[in-house]
C-alpha cells in the first residue's frame, strides 16, 4: 500500500469522529460527563507523519467544528459549547474536547497557553519524535525540559 493510500485510509478512518454525538450537559454538574464523553484522541504513527500535512488535519478538524456546531444549533439547549484542542507529548495524541459554555473555563488544573489558531497545535503533534511510542530516556527529556 502506497503511502498516499495509506494517509487516505487513515482519515477514513477518522470519519466517525466527524459526526459523532456529542454530550449535552444542561448543569455546571455535568461538566465530568461531557469531559469523558466529548473527548477524542488521535494518533499518527511514524510512517505516516511523513505523508500528513497540517492542513490535512486543518480540514478534518474544520469539518469536525461544523458538525458539532450543526448539532449545538440544533440541540434543544440554550447554552453553547466550546471546542478546544490540545497536543498530549506523553501520550503523543491529538485530543480534543467539548465542553457546555455554561462552565465559562477549560477543566484545567494547569497554566494554559491559547494560540490564535490550530496549526501550532497541531505542528507540535507532528514535529513530535514520539508517534511510535515514548523511549524511557525521553520521559527523562520532557521531565528536565516541559514545555
Amino acid at each position: 500500500m502506497t503511502n498516499q493510500m495509506n494517509k487516505e485510509y487513515y482519515f477514513k478512518n477518522l470519519e466517525a469522529i466527524i459526526t459523532d454525538i456529542i454530550f449535552f450537559g444542561n448543569s455546571e454538574q455535568d461538566l465530568n460527563e461531557e469531559t469523558i464523553n466529548n473527548m477524542w484522541r488521535i494518533s499518527l504513527d511514524l510512517e505516516l507523519v511523513k505523508t500528513i500535512k497540517v492542513g490535512d488535519y486543518r480540514e478534518f478538524f474544520l469539518k469536525v467544528i461544523q458538525n458539532r456546531q450543526e448539532q449545538v444549533f440544533r440541540s434543544p439547549w440554550n447554552h453553547g459549547m466550546i471546542f478546544y484542542l490540545w497536543f498530549d507529548p506523553l501520550a503523543c495524541q491529538l485530543r480534543f474536547n467539548l465542553i457546555s459554555a455554561l462552565h465559562g473555563r477549560l477543566p484545567f488544573q494547569c497554566n494554559l497557553e491559547f494560540v490564535e489558531n490550530m496549526d501550532e497545535i497541531i505542528i507540535d503533534f507532528l514535529n513530535s519524535p514520539f508517534h511510535n511510542g515514548l523511549p524511557l530516556q525521553g520521559i527523562k527529556d520532557l521531565q528536565k525540559n516541559p514545555k
